[in-house]
């Protein structure tokens, strides 16, 4: 649900938190390591070795012709952080409370981890298992709400399923496995949200994630102590374990719960890297003898091998198909196109200054075992997946927004009772510093707090020209990251170029 830093970069530089599942190095041929790369590109194309793709197949090419039918393609400039041709005073306004919406998010996070969860993980835990994770679930359901409430209850931010039936009667009876396409940054607070939803019950949601995630402030110590999420690596071989003595944990102490992922792995913007793993992804699709996909990347399969165990003894398994609008565009539209915006936390947020964005959840349920071809499985759902993104992005250009929303029932969001837990959240924090005699510290503390989350991810949007939100502090970490990452890749560069010149010589 969360970030991924610096084993994000090495994955072409961008993730969606916590949602992301498998290494690039470990999986189809469009996830090849650059020097697995450069040795293919000095390889002579046999009959065994990987062809080129037909020149209308490549993503230049492709934003090329969308250009031609009106379309927009641009790799660079800076998105706006609310919204186009918003004025400066509505800017700064909206995203004061943007920052502000992370700052209590950040602090409730943290107060409920530290006064409610680490008392528990050293007492509890080592007493029972199965009542150490009963106590937890009760805190995330406690704490869940502070989560969504901000960025998407009070900034008007409103989800739609079309098949609401399925959802409540089939994906809550038991165990589920959620398959879901990458189109922003906060999938996991979608995953939280319909989870959280009472109608018929609320269930606990779980993600399979980076294991640098567990190692984020807040969210991702929270994440890691009292949700015990599915942390993987880089090698397939060591995640299977860890995957399978998680679930297998779960299991034993008869601790239901829905897992949400997405086999993309990452979320690509429009650098150089971004393009060509889009470009990569492409390629695999050609190979593969399906037509290029131009809304989702091609997913990862070995992991599901393995994740399957979670609905061993009942359950289901869900794709999960994501559209994002605002002002009635599609904003995950054509991954190379100008249009579109990978949704983030002030994404959200923004929705205050009047345009929300509405999140509509297609569902189809799927059916494999460990034994399934479940690479052949994953790309023809994908393949659907693509298709279905295609026709919505038509029907919303040809304004027929209504007829849209039509198709999805809207979730009840439980307005008053979520107020009542931030509410909550709130008077705690003032009750305890109260008592404790350090009220006025702490207030300046939350303003020093705000500063800096607002420091932080400005400073980010400048060096990155996109704001990349899917936890607190992501834009400002990853953007320093990834300027080092790029020089330290050119110095390797430059040192390669030097010692072909001396050999030349």
């Amino acid at each position: 649900m969360v970030p991924f830093l610096g084993a994000s970069i090495m994955s072409w530089d961008i993730h969606g938190p916590v949602i992301t599942i498998m290494a690039p190095s470990i999986e189809s041929p469009n996830r090849r390591s650059p020097r697995l790369a450069k040795k293919e590109q000095s390889t002579p194309t046999t009959s065994k070795s990987r062809p080129n793709p037909p020149q209308s197949h490549s993503v230049a090419s492709a934003a090329g012709a969308a250009a031609a039918k009106g379309g927009t393609f641009d790799s660079t400039g800076r998105k706006p952080l609310v919204g186009e041709n918003v004025g400066f005073v509505k800017t700064v306004l909206v995203m004061t409370y943007s920052h502000l919406c992370v700052t209590l998010l950040c602090v409730n996070v943290i107060f409920d981890l530290v006064i409610y969860g680490l008392p528990a993980y050293i007492f509890l835990l080592p007493l029972s298992k199965s009542l150490f994770r009963k106590y937890m679930t009760g805190l995330i359901n406690y704490t869940t709400p502070i989560v969504f409430n901000l960025p998407m209850i009070l900034s008007g931010t409103k989800l739609h399923c079309d098949s609401m039936d399925y959802y409540e009667n089939k994906v809550k009876a038991a165990n589920s496995l959620m398959l879901a396409n990458h189109g922003s940054r906060i999938d996991w607070m979608i995953g939280m949200y319909v989870g959280y939803i009472e109608k018929p019950v609320r269930v606990r949601v779980g993600f399979v994630c980076e294991k640098v995630i567990k190692y984020m402030p807040f969210i991702g110590w929270y994440r890691n102590v009292i949700c015990e999420d599915v942390f993987v690596d880089r090698s397939f071989k060591i995640d299977k374990i860890n995957i399978s003595t998680n679930l297998n944990s779960f299991h034993d102490s008869n601790t239901e719960r829905m897992l949400y992922l997405s086999p993309e792995g990452v979320v690509v913007d429009f650098g150089e890297r971004d393009m060509q793993y889009m470009q990569n992804c492409r390629d695999f699709c050609v190979e593969y003898g399906m037509e290029p996909f131009d809304y989702v990347l091609t997913p990862r399969y070995k992991g599901q091998t393995i994740l399957v165990e979670h609905i061993a003894k009942a359950g289901t398994i869900t794709s999960i198909c994501t559209a994002f609008v605002r002002d009635g565009k599609l904003l995950n539209c054509e991954m190379w196109s100008k249009e579109r915006v990978v949704a983030d936390i002030y994404s959200l947020c923004a929705g205050l200054g009047g345009s929300p964005v509405d999140i509509y959840i297609n569902l189809e349920e799927m059916h494999f075992t460990a034994d399934s071809d479940i690479k052949t499985i994953m790309m023809m759902d994908y393949q659907r997946k693509d298709k279905l993104l295609r026709e919505w992005h038509t029907m919303l250009k040809e304004g027929r927004l209504e007829e849209f929303k039509a198709r999805f029932p809207p979730f009840v969001p439980h307005f008053w009772f979520v107020q009542v837990i931030q509410t909550l959240h709130g008077l705690q924090f003032y009750a305890l510093t109260s008592f404790l005699g350090i009220w006025e510290p702490s207030v300046k503390f939350l303003f020093g707090f705000f500063l800096f989350i607002s420091i932080s991810h400005t400073f980010g949007w400048l060096m990155n020209g996109t704001s990349m939100e899917s936890v607190p502090f992501e834009t400002g970490i990853k953007a320093v990251l990834m300027r080092l990452f790029a020089k330290f890749a050119k110095h390797k560069e430059d040192k390669r170029r030097a010692r072909e010149g001396s050999k030349q010589d």
